[in-house]
Order: structure tokens, then sequence, then C-alpha cells
């Protein structure tokens, strides 16, 4: 069992936007506590105006920034954080001139060796200073 606090803390580490504000929206209407267990969570809701305010808004001010996967040629893929699968589309034609034959959003817990470590691209997100951003090539 776990407390509303360590899923609350879950869902910051993870960036999983909508249910951190999910659980903050609940805790501002105090229908839900801290030290609740989280499988109170199937027994309320919170007014969903303001849960739609909340997200629209970015209350929480998670980064929209996703990591794409771009295949360029056979079997060659472009690896870009962009906020959109477009953007990140637009980012590679702009430094290669490449238009991709596919573009898929990755997930950010997928791990890769990187240099001589093992990172995931949640963690690699944090290395980079600004967005859209390439950050490699993987294939032929």
């Amino acid at each position: 069992m776990s407390s509303i606090e360590n899923l609350y803390e879950d869902a910051i580490r993870y960036e999983e936007s909508f249910l951190a504000h999910y659980i903050i929206c609940l805790i501002q209407e105090g229908k839900i506590a801290w030290h609740d267990d989280d499988s109170v969570l199937t027994q309320v809701q919170p007014d969903s105006e303001k849960l739609l305010k909340m997200v629209e808004t970015n209350f929480l001010g998670f980064c929209p920034i996703n990591i794409y996967g771009l295949k360029v040629k056979n079997g060659r893929w472009a690896f870009i954080y962009a906020k959109s699968p477009q953007e990140a589309k637009n980012h590679l034609w702009k430094l290669t001139g490449e238009t991709p034959l596919i573009c898929r959003e990755l997930s950010p817990d997928q791990t890769l060796f990187i240099g001589n470590r093992f990172l995931n691209f949640r963690e690699w997100k944090k290395e980079q200073s600004e967005f859209p951003c390439l950050v490699g090539f993987y294939g032929n």
C-alpha cells in the first residue's frame, strides 16, 4: 500500500502530468489528504472543470518536451527532443534537409548506452539546454 504523497512524488518524478494534477486538485478540494492510502482515488472525483483548467494551464509546470525517433533512411534513426512530432520533423529538416519516413514518440524510460554509461531518455533530457534538439543518430 502506498500513500497519496508517495504516488504524487512518483507522478512528479516520472512526469505523469495528468495524475499529478488529479491528485493536487483533490488535495486542494479537501477530498483527500497526503497520508491517505492511494486506493482512495477510486472513491473520489475532482471538479472536472477545475481539473481541466489545471491541466490546460499546466498548473504544476511540467515540461512539454518529449523524445521522438525519426526514421530517416534504411535502418537509420534520429533522436530529437521536441514539443510535438511536427516540431521534431521540422527540426530534422532544418538540420539535415531530410524528411523522416516515420516519426514516433518514444518511451522516456527506454535505456540507451551513451558514451560510457547507460542512460534513459528521461535523464538524458535533463542534460539538454535548449529544445528542440537533435541528440543523435542510431543505425547504418
